[in-house]
C-alpha cells in the first residue's frame, strides 16, 4: 500500500484526486492539506509514502517544499501538478533538481474533456515510484544530503567555440545510447559536460520526461557541455559529436537507410511498460542497424526500462554496458535491474561515466 499525502488550495481538486486515487486498491490518501507549510509539517509525521502537491501552494511552493525537505534528508517522492510545463521553467527546473519527482499537467478545467487524460498520467506517475523503500540508501558516512555530486566543468564551452558537428555515421560506425529516469536530469546535468569534443560518435538519449521538457534540458545542458545536444526531430541523420534526446511523451528508434546512413524516428505510438519515450523502444531498433560496436549506459532511474532492450541487443550486436553506482544514484532501479541480469560490464559512479565511455570509445 502507497500511502498518500495531497496538498492543493482547491477543495474540488483535492476530491477530485482522492477519487481517482480511490480506484486504486493498492493506493490509499492518508491526508490532505490546502498549502504547502502544512504539506511539510504533515510530510514528516503522518508517514507518507508520497506527496501529491500544486506547483505553486499558499504559504510555502513546491520549490519551498522541495528545500525544506531536501534540508531535513526526507527523500519522500513528489508528484507536482501544473498548468503548463512552461509556465516557470526555472522553477520547474530547480524542483527536478531534488531527484525523485515527477510532472502531471493539469487541465484548465477538471471536469473537462481531459480529465481522463489526466487521471491516467496522475496514476501513472504514482506507480512509476511504487514503494518508497525502492530508493537507494546513500553511504552513512556520506554528509551530504544531495542525492549525488554536482561538480561543475572547469570552464564553460560556449556555443561558438563548441566543434561542429561530425559527418554523417558511416564507416567505424559506433554509438552510445543512454537510458535514464528519475534523477536523470540533473544526473545527464553533471555526466554530460564530462564528455571530451572528439568523442567521434553521436549519442541518443531516452530521459522519461513529459513533453514540453527535454527542449529546456537539452538547451541548459549545452550551455555547459562540449557536444551539442538537442531534441532528436523526426527523419533527421545522425551526426558525430552530437547529442539526441527524446523529445519528451515520444518514442524514438534508430533507422538504417538502404545507403547506410543512421536517422532517427520520432513517434507517438502507445505507452510501452506504461512508458513513452521508452529506452527498450530505442535499443530494440538498434538491433536492425549495423554498427560495429554500441555502447549501452543505463543511469538513476526507477523500474526496469532498458535492460530488456539490451538483453535483446546484445543477442544480436557488440555492446558494452556501463551502468550507474547504487551510491550514486537517486534512484538504484534501472542500474540495478541491468546488474542483475548480468549485462553489466562496469558499474562506476556518476562522476565517472563520461570516462568510462571515453575509454571504451578509445578517446
Amino acid at each position: 500500500m502507497i500511502k498518500i499525502l495531497i496538498a492543493d488550495d482547491s477543495a474540488l481538486v483535492r476530491k477530485v484526486m482522492c477519487d481517482i486515487i480511490d480506484t486504486d486498491p493498492e493506493l490509499q490518501v492518508i491526508d490532505t492539506c490546502s498549502d504547502g507549510k502544512s504539506a511539510y509539517q504533515k510530510a514528516k509525521s503522518t508517514g507518507a509514502d508520497l506527496i501529491i502537491t500544486e506547483m505553486y501552494l499558499p504559504k510555502m511552493n513546491s520549490l519551498e517544499l522541495v528545500e525544506k525537505l531536501r534540508g531535513d534528508k526526507l527523500k519522500i517522492p513528489l508528484v507536482v501538478l501544473t498548468s503548463s510545463l512552461k509556465e516557470d521553467e526555472d522553477t520547474s527546473f530547480m524542483v527536478w533538481e531534488y531527484g525523485n519527482v515527477e510532472f502531471v499537467v493539469k487541465p484548465f478545467r477538471i471536469f473537462s474533456a481531459e480529465k481522463a487524460e489526466f487521471e491516467k498520467n496522475l496514476l501513472s506517475a504514482i506507480r512509476s515510484f511504487g514503494k518508497k523503500t525502492s530508493f537507494a540508501p546513500k553511504p552513512a558516512a556520506s554528509p551530504q544530503p544531495k542525492p549525488a555530486p554536482k561538480p561543475e566543468p572547469k570552464a564553460q564551452t560556449p556555443a561558438a567555440a563548441r566543434p561542429a558537428a561530425g559527418r554523417p555515421v558511416t564507416g567505424g560506425k559506433k554509438i552510445v545510447a543512454i537510458a535514464s529516469s528519475t534523477g536523470g536530469p540533473q544526473a545527464l546535468h553533471t555526466m554530460l559536460p564530462m564528455l571530451p569534443a572528439n568523442l567521434g560518435v553521436p549519442v541518443v538519449i531516452v530521459q522519461h520526461m513529459p513533453k514540453g521538457f527535454t527542449e529546456s534540458l537539452a538547451e541548459r545542458i549545452s550551455q555547459k557541455a562540449k557536444l551539442r545536444m538537442k531534441e532528436a526531430e523526426d527523419g533527421e541523420e545522425l551526426r558525430a559529436n552530437v547529442i539526441y534526446i527524446a523529445p519528451g511523451g515520444r518514442h524514438l528508434e534508430i533507422i538504417e537507410t538502404p545507403d547506410h546512413r543512421f536517422k532517427a524516428r520520432v513517434f507517438d505510438d502507445p505507452p510501452v511498460n506504461n512508458l513513452r519515450p521508452c529506452a527498450d523502444v530505442m535499443y530494440h531498433s538498434l538491433e536492425k542497424c549495423s554498427f560495429d560496436e554500441i555502447v549501452c549506459v543505463v543511469m538513476t532511474g526507477m523500474g526496469a526500462d532498458g535492460s530488456e532492450g539490451i538483453a535483446a541487443l546484445k543477442k544480436k550486436k557488440n555492446i558494452y554496458c556501463i551502468t550507474q553506482e547504487a551510491s550514486t544514484c537517486v534512484v538504484y532501479g534501472m542500474p540495478k535491474a541491468a546488474d542483475q541480469a548480468g549485462l553489466s560490464n562496469e558499474s562506476v559512479p556518476l562522476t565517472e561515466i563520461a570516462r568510462a565511455i571515453s575509454r571504451k570509445l578509445g578517446v
